[in-house]
C-alpha cells in the first residue's frame, strides 16, 4: 500500500512539473485606429504571429511569444464590435486562447487598442483568465477630439474618414459612454508622451498637453474631458492644474482633476510622440 502511495505521489508530482514547464506567457499586442483590416484568425496558441498590414511597423522586437491581435475597424460598433473580426470578438478569442489553460499573458495596447481593452474589462471581465499585466500605451479610452472632428465635420462634408466605424467609438462622447472605473478589479498601466506627431499641426485641436493625437485628459485617465496643461503624474494620484485667478495679487489657484479608479501611470516620456509610444512595452 505504501509503495503504491509513493508511486502515485511521484506520478502526480511529475504531472505538476510537466504542466509548469509547459506553461507559456504570451505577449498580446492590440493595435489602434486604422483604416486597414488587421484581422487574423485565432484558432490556437500558434495563431496571430504576424503583424498583418504592418500596424506596428517593426516596433515590436526582442519579445518572445508575441501575438498580434488584429481586427477590422470598419465593423459596426468600431472598438465595441462583436461582429466577425470585430475588435471585441477578436480580443475575446485571444484572451480565451492565450490567457488560460495553464498559460498567462501580458496585454499591450496602442491608442484605440486601449479603448478596446478597457471596455472588455468593463463589459466582459477576466474571470478564469491569467493576466500578468495590462499596459495601455498612448491610451485612447477617453476619446480624441480629432475623432470628434472626423465624425462630425468631415462626415458632414461627405469624406470617408480613415478610421471608419472606429471614429465614432473613439470620439470623446463615444469613448466615455460607460463606467471606466469598472476594470473588473484590474489595475491598468498607462504610458504617454507629449511630443506632437505631424509637426504640431493637430495640437491646436486638442485641449491642453497632447501627443499630437490624444490630449492628456485621456492619456492620464481623467474622468472627464478637460484641458489638462500638466503632465501625467506617476501612480494613481490626482492632477492639480494651475490656472490664472484673474487678479495678479492673488495666489495661484488650482483645479483637481480626478482619475479613473485603477488607472496607473507608469511611464511618461515627454520626447515621445503618439506613434513613438508603440515602443513603451519594454520600458
Amino acid at each position: 500500500m505504501r509503495k503504491k502511495l509513493i508511486v502515485t505521489t511521484l506520478v502526480l508530482a511529475a504531472s505538476l512539473i510537466a504542466t509548469e514547464l509547459s506553461a507559456t506567457t504570451y505577449n498580446l499586442f492590440v493595435h489602434g485606429r486604422s483604416g486597414d483590416n488587421h484581422c487574423l484568425a485565432i484558432s490556437g496558441t500558434g495563431s496571430a504571429t504576424t503583424d498583418k498590414n504592418n500596424y506596428w511597423g517593426g516596433t515590436v522586437y526582442g519579445v518572445s511569444n508575441a501575438r498580434y491581435i488584429g481586427f477590422d475597424g470598419t465593423k459596426s460598433g468600431g472598438a465595441y464590435s462583436w461582429s466577425s473580426c470585430g475588435a471585441q470578438s477578436q480580443l475575446h478569442a485571444a484572451m480565451n486562447t492565450f490567457c488560460k489553460n495553464g498559460n498567462s499573458c501580458r496585454i499591450f495596447t496602442h491608442s484605440t487598442g486601449g479603448l478596446v481593452a478597457a471596455y472588455y474589462l468593463y463589459a466582459v471581465g477576466t474571470s478564469g483568465l491569467s493576466i500578468i499585466d495590462i499596459r495601455l500605451m498612448a491610451n485612447a479610452s477617453g476619446g480624441s477630439e480629432l475623432a470628434d472632428i472626423s465624425t462630425s465635420y468631415l462626415a458632414w462634408l461627405g469624406f470617408d474618414t480613415l478610421g471608419g466605424e472606429l471614429d465614432s467609438s473613439v470620439s470623446t462622447s463615444g469613448a466615455r459612454a460607460w463606467n471606466h472605473n469598472d476594470t473588473d478589479g484590474r489595475v491598468v498601466d498607462l504610458t504617454s508622451g507629449e511630443a506632437s506627431d505631424y509637426l504640431g499641426a493637430t495640437s491646436p485641436f486638442l485641449p491642453g498637453e497632447d501627443d499630437g493625437v490624444l490630449a492628456n485628459h485621456t492619456l492620464c485617465g481623467i474622468n472627464k474631458v478637460a484641458t489638462i496643461d500638466s503632465s501625467c503624474p506617476y501612480g494613481t494620484g490626482r492632477i492639480r492644474e494651475p490656472y490664472a485667478c484673474g487678479f495678479l495679487w492673488l495666489s495661484t489657484c488650482y483645479t483637481n482633476y480626478y482619475r479613473w479608479s485603477n488607472y496607473n501611470t507608469v511611464l511618461l516620456r515627454k520626447s515621445d510622440t503618439h506613434g513613438g509610444a508603440k515602443k513603451h512595452y519594454y520600458r
